[in-house]
């Protein structure tokens, strides 16, 4: 069973799909029933009418019945806002060929897709971005993206998303030049759902790639791109995790990369090493630009030598003040929050000279700004300061065993990390000391570097005055342009074996081609402009939709033609 999900009867359906598939002349379009359009969006590849959500039938005719229920479902408060229309809250803001419905694309005749994005040429072929100058990217990697029924994507209220990375990801694929309609020729498939956020629909979703495409059976659902923004990634609940079981080949993109069942808590390994990747949170926070390493803040003296700020005990209560004793929390020491390393760095450091270890602060951005090291701890799952602190120049001290941490190995993490195990958790004050200014400084210069990995700059905008060449979303495009290349390589041999890979993870293209292209600042807080490095993005209107095509496309005459600063 393991890589295919249907039953045997669905399977026997599935042979007649696939061989309709084959046997259909290249670029033979499929039409919808007339009227499609007036209210529906046709998808000319399969002849699927996409209707508001409102709207069902063959050519979106009948009302759907209980409206309000649905858009509650969907994650609307009131009818009004489900149906509303918002000209920028869409994905790309259907690339202006469409109507935006607050979220769904009404695409105007002859355009598809959950942007608009998607045409017919002059033979029945499908063309992305058809007259805007699209050109792909050289050297790939080539991501066949899914175009899911809107039921499953953009019929659901983004703004409703605490986490709505698997449509950014989307949209950068789309304007980085990265998309492909052959599937044939596509490296990877993209899955544009957050499976965290899917639910019982999972199921439906994967059976739904599976009837309509080939590829999933053609590959075993090997090579699919799979994201889950779960605390525990693919392994947070039964449901998640039999999805996740059922899908073995297929590249789960997650937070989170236990590797083995944890030794004192019942999380599941279920990162597999080689396979899978450990992709970056967004971690978005006031005062961002105020980071040391942006070039127009001043640095300060780093006069702290270890600190954290935050949530210690599982109940939410602040620990004792009084560390003489353990357990320190005021009820039962909760070992599932972050495995017990945060109340136990607490009960052994918090006391210590140069240490500074409190249940919260109120100048966050300053303290680890001075400080040299900076507690990266797991929470009720993945935690978010392995990304944090970094961008603060604050060396990160990852503590939770067997956890492999943002594009690790891809990344050499050591180089500018300090990863401590939990049975040496009491003699963190040595293994820190062992560390000579001389390393301390090479370890700064590479975390100067690992920052720009670790933020989705060209999503959201500039913290360090870089153009977006280094960041999270290029970093997952090199990942998997070598993984492609060399499938059956380690991760951790990468840098060795592809010499643009390690001078990219190095920051060592800065001249390749040289930086002319400057992107806009990501601006949340009134106020810091005068630190900004460059304007802000102005994405405020685009809510979480963000600006079409990701922030390094403001100011660009349309999607097809962001800039592209890595090529």
């Amino acid at each position: 069973m393991k890589g295919h999900i249907l039953s045997k009867s669905r399977r026997v359906q599935l042979v007649a799909v696939l061989s309709f598939a084959i046997l259909v002349p290249e670029g033979l379009a499929v039409a919808c029933q007339d009227g499609c359009t007036t209210y529906g969006t046709c998808n000319l590849e399969l002849g699927r009418c996409d209707c508001p959500r409102n709207l069902t039938g063959p050519i979106c005719e009948q009302p759907v019945r209980n409206i309000a229920r649905k858009c509650g479902y969907l994650g609307f408060f009131t009818v009004d806002d489900c149906l509303a229309e918002f000209p920028l809250r869409c994905m790309n803001a259907c690339n202006k060929r469409g109507r935006c419905i607050n979220g769904w694309c009404h695409c105007h005749e002859g355009y598809y897709g959950a942007d608009c994005s998607l045409s017919l040429d002059a033979n029945g072929r499908p063309e992305q971005l058809a007259g805007m100058g699209f050109v792909p990217a050289p050297g790939g990697p080539k991501i066949y993206i899914y175009e899911l029924p809107p039921r499953f994507t953009t019929h659901k209220n983004l703004e409703k998303f605490d986490r709505p990375l698997y449509a950014h990801i989307w949209k950068r694929i789309i304007s980085s030049g990265h998309r492909t309609l052959d599937g044939n020729e596509a490296d990877y498939f993209y899955i544009p759902v957050d499976f965290r956020h899917l639910f019982s629909e999972a199921m439906k979703v994967l059976d739904y790639i599976q009837q309509t495409w080939p590829y999933w059976n053609a590959t075993g659902g090997a090579k699919h791109l799979m994201l889950s923004t779960s605390d525990l990634g693919g392994c947070e609940g039964k449901q998640l995790m039999m999805i996740r079981n059922l899908t073995s080949k297929a590249i789960w993109l997650t937070p989170w990369g236990l590797t083995r069942k944890h030794p004192r808590v019942w999380w599941p390994g279920c990162h597999r090493p080689g396979q899978d990747i450990v992709i970056p949170v967004l971690a978005q926070a006031n005062n961002m630009i105020m980071t040391p390493l942006n070039p127009k803040v001043k640095p300060r003296p780093r006069n702290t030598t270890f600190y954290f700020a935050g949530k210690i005990c599982g109940d939410n209560k602040d620990p004792r003040e009084d560390t003489s004793t353990w357990p320190i929390c005021q009820t039962a020491t909760n070992p599932l929050y972050s495995a017990g390393v945060r109340q136990l760095v607490y009960y052994h450091h918090s006391k210590r000279d140069g240490f500074v270890v409190r249940p919260r602060s109120s100048s966050y951005v300053w303290d680890m700004s001075t400080a040299k090291f900076c507690l990266a701890p797991t929470g009720g799952g993945h935690g978010k300061r392995q990304v944090l602190v970094g961008r603060y120049g604050c060396i990160p001290v990852p503590i939770t065993d067997y956890v492999l941490q943002p594009f690790e190995p891809e990344l050499d993490w050591p180089s500018f990390s300090v990863t401590v195990k939990e049975e040496d958790v009491p003699n963190l004050h040595n293994i820190l000391n062992a560390i000579n200014e001389t390393k301390l400084a090479e370890m700064q210069k590479a975390l100067a570097c690992a920052a720009k990995h670790l933020w989705y700059s060209s999503m959201w905008g500039g913290i360090f005055g870089e153009d977006s060449r280094y960041d999270a979303f290029a970093t997952l495009m090199e990942i998997l342009r070598v993984k492609a290349l060399y499938p059956h390589t380690q991760p951790y041999e990468y840098r060795s074996l592809d010499e643009r890979f390690r001078r990219f993870a190095n920051c060592d293209l800065d001249n390749d081609p040289p930086q002319k292209f400057h992107l806009c600042t990501y601006g949340l807080d009134p106020g810091l402009e005068p630190w900004a490095p460059t304007p802000y993005c102005d994405w405020r209107p685009f809510m979480k939709y963000g600006i079409p095509g990701g922030a390094i496309c403001e100011g660009a005459p349309n999607v097809a033609q962001c800039p592209r600063p890595w090529q």
